[in-house]
């Protein structure tokens, strides 16, 4: 199906829902009620001052709230003319709002030790939107210096591109998406980017096996923790020279570099030792830092050792990782020696355990597995639509959907391509995945395509069981977040299809079962105490959809979430710290208003007291709170007694709670019927991790 074009509007505000989220967080967690907020009352940063169109004064507390606006400082106002149209334009000076703040932080499945992940304060997320429209010019002539990057910023994205999927064009249940809900769905990034998207295209491309007929051996070079140990004063010195800005220090202050630099410690607690990790933005910043490196690297490696790029050598970086093309040890030694150093001016280092080197023929262990598990998942899971011929001549044959896969032979085969590559199950999860989600689509399509007769209806179910095995399986080894979004995506799809197409509750029970005992599986294996979080709550929401002969135990819950209820009173107690916003809001969306879990609901809202007031000092400048705040006064599921004390911790009497809920009838997180699992999981693709 030929992909549809649609032009993007609202350039100010649209990177709040591009570049400024890490790609993990939740599903049920998104800026789509920010940005529509923000767009709705024009709400920007423009010319040293904070905007926003309102007739009245009813938006005057939120702002103040948002912002960091003292009540003391006066809000001004101006007649002004837009598009025809008389408008009341209400400002602050933007130096009058709290702009340094502190970033909601949460960790995911990342190697041995996690990783810490961001969520940046609303107010600077609008700081940066509005760098980004200003600026936007010079970060594509910055981040084009380098001609070793292949992957960069070039351009502005001027044009968003979708096709409808499978479910949107066979499935009336799902049909009618608006044509807008469309243009958030396909929202790659603010920016359009070359060469690659991801590293295996780059290992596939003609430059690398161009390079590989030219040179000899190659060497992978990562940069050790780059985003941690990034320097922010670096990027000033990366476009104006180091000397030039520590001697016109104040000068450089209001350079593109220096105002970079200011932005990027405004929304990390002013903090100069690294950057937030997770955000678009924060790789752009990176990109500028890395690219002089590039250039310098490039410059000293023809003064000094006289090798000339492309001729002795050819380096390819993508990221953080440097792919060094060679013909003579002596000159991989001299480049390894010249990056080592130019690194160490910007604080950065080589994470030598991660050096691979590689001889002819230079093909990865990661591009020998993808090419066997492709083959594999090709011959094993092939549905396919055969003609059933009839007695009768006259008469149009039968189409019937044939697909018979082996699941405990699957695994086997899948197991052994992965040893003799010598790679990890997580190294080619998502590949695998992607593989077994346009496989599960394809069954469909030929499914719907078949005369749909009860045989065909058990050789779905049982072809889908036997795909669920295999992916379960593979997760169980790396339940990373980028997986977990792929395995709830084909859970979302699968569960979705079954209901629109009145598949009997036999029939479904059979997928719907082993799905729940899987995540219970899960769930219990990985509490909240090993830094599994944000994927078991994926989890939790997709098991949500299945049905309510699923919905989880008490007992469940509680472990899960390392809940206990004590023996001599009957209360519950949480057995370490606070939930973060994350789980308190996905916990919430799981239980409802179902009466089984009423005692757990009272004993979440306790707790949403009692960490709100823990964190009384910092509100609403920490961002966590703030969201939490926002979030759940309009959420249906609390009562108003717990928005009403949520609303005086944070100053605000029952007036100012009310004009506040009515600024905005959702902020983050989507509750209710405003909630779609599959779009959102969907809306994913455009983002998937770099």
């Amino acid at each position: 199906m030929a992909k549809r074009r649609i032009s993007l509007t609202h350039r100010k505000q649209r990177s709040i829902l591009t570049d400024m989220l890490p790609f993990e967080v939740p599903p049920t967690f998104s800026n789509r009620g920010y940005y529509c907020f923000l767009r709705d009352n024009s709400v920007e940063i423009e010319k040293g001052q904070l905007r926003w169109i309102c007739e009245t004064d009813a938006l005057d507390r939120t702002m103040r709230l948002l912002f960091g606006i003292n009540p003391t400082i006066g809000i001004t106002t101006e007649v002004v003319t837009e598009w025809g149209k008389r408008k009341t334009r209400r400002f602050v000076p933007i130096n009058k709002c709290q702009m340094a703040t502190i970033p909601f932080n949460f960790r995911v499945a990342h190697n041995l030790d996690g990783r810490t992940l961001s969520v940046v304060h609303p107010r600077n997320q609008v700081e940066v939107a509005s760098f980004y429209a200003t600026h936007s010019s010079l970060i594509t002539y910055h981040t084009s210096v380098s001609e070793l990057s292949i992957r960069r910023p070039v351009s502005v994205s001027r044009y968003a591109y979708f096709k409808d999927k499978l479910h949107e064009e066979r499935l009336d249940a799902l049909a009618g998406l608006e044509e807008e809900d469309r243009e958030y769905e396909q929202l790659g990034s603010y920016f359009v980017y070359r060469e690659y998207r991801n590293i295996h295209k780059f290992f596939e491309s003609y430059k690398y096996h161009r390079s590989e007929k030219k040179y000899d051996a190659m060497v992978q070079i990562d940069v050790s923790k780059c985003f941690d140990s990034i320097y922010t004063h670096s990027l000033p010195w990366a476009v104006l020279g180091k000397d030039q800005t520590k001697f016109s220090l104040d000068e450089s202050k209001a350079t593109f570099g220096g105002r970079f630099d200011a932005l990027m410690q405004n929304l990390n607690h002013k903090e100069t030792n690294g950057i937030v990790i997770g955000p678009e933005f924060s790789r752009v910043f990176a990109e500028i830092i890395l690219q002089s490196v590039d250039a310098e690297l490039i410059t000293q490696l023809a003064k000094i050792s006289n090798l000339t790029h492309k001729v002795d050598y050819e380096i390819f970086r993508y990221v953080d990782d440097f792919f060094v093309f060679y013909n003579e040890d002596s000159a991989q030694i001299k480049i390894f020696e010249t990056l080592q150093g130019i690194l160490k001016t910007k604080k950065l280092s080589i994470n030598t355990a991660k050096i691979k080197h590689y001889k002819k023929p230079i093909i990865t262990e990661i591009t020998i597995a993808k090419e066997r598990i492709s083959d594999l998942l090709n011959d094993e899971i092939d549905p396919v639509s055969e003609n059933e011929l009839l007695t009768d001549p006259t008469k149009p044959p039968k189409q019937n959907l044939v697909c018979a896969i082996n699941a405990n032979r699957l695994i086997t085969r899948y197991k052994a391509a992965l040893k003799e590559a010598n790679v990890t199950y997580g190294d080619l999860l998502n590949y695998t995945f992607a593989i077994a989600e346009n496989k599960i689509e394809k069954l469909f399509k030929v499914y719907v395509a078949s005369d749909k007769s009860d045989r065909d209806r058990k050789r779905l179910s049982n072809a889908l069981l036997a795909i669920m095995e295999f992916v379960f399986f593979a997760y169980s080894a790396s339940p990373k977040v980028n997986h977990t979004i792929r395995i709830c995506r084909m859970i979302a799809t699968s569960v979705d299809f079954l209901h629109a197409q009145g598949f009997p509750y036999e029939q479904k029970h059979l997928l719907f079962k082993y799905i729940h005992d899987n995540v219970i599986q899960q769930l219990e294996k990985s509490t909240m105490s090993v830094h599994r979080e944000v994927e078991s709550l994926y989890l939790l929401i997709s098991l949500s959809q299945i049905g309510r002969e699923y919905w989880l135990p008490i007992s469940v819950l509680l472990r899960h979430f390392l809940i206990k209820e004590e023996n001599d009173t009957g209360n519950y107690i949480r057995l370490s710290g606070f939930m973060n916003h994350f789980s308190i809001t996905i916990l919430l969306s799981y239980i409802k208003d179902k009466v089984r879990y009423a005692k757990l609901k009272a004993f979440v809202e306790a707790h949403i007291i009692d960490k709100l007031e823990y964190m009384k000092a910092h509100c609403p400048n920490d961002a966590e709170t703030l969201m939490m705040l926002l979030d759940l006064v309009v959420c249906p599921y609390i009562s108003t007694t717990t928005k009403d004390a949520i609303g005086q911790i944070f100053g605000l009497d029952a007036p100012m709670l009310a004009s506040v809920q009515a600024a905005n009838d959702y902020w983050f997180t989507a509750w209710g019927d405003k909630f779609n699992l599959g779009k959102e999981l969907d809306a994913k693709r455009s983002h998937e991790v770099y």
